[in-house]
């Protein structure tokens, strides 16, 4: 399965940087921004506090079986990169 990434990069009132792609395939492509509000709600991020929030298309590749898996079940695959 072909799987478009996008980079983000999130910036909080309280300083803590996420950097996180979200990838999904051509069907979910319109939810993205909905798909990594999602994640930073479950990580007890709220939206008003947030300073920087950026998440932008970057590529496309052929994505692994865990991330196929996820996306089939979930529409998506979240995968953690910076923290701190």
């Amino acid at each position: 399965m072909n799987v478009h990434i996008y980079d983000t990069h999130i910036r909080t009132t309280s300083g803590l940087y996420l950097h996180f792609d979200v990838l999904v395939n051509d069907q979910n492509k319109d939810k993205v921004k909905e798909y990594a509000q999602a994640y930073l709600t479950k990580q007890g991020i709220l939206v008003n506090q947030l300073t920087l929030n950026a998440c932008e298309f970057c590529h496309s590749e052929m994505g692994n079986p865990e991330v196929v898996a996820s996306i089939e079940r979930k529409g998506h695959y979240i995968l953690q990169l910076e923290r701190g």
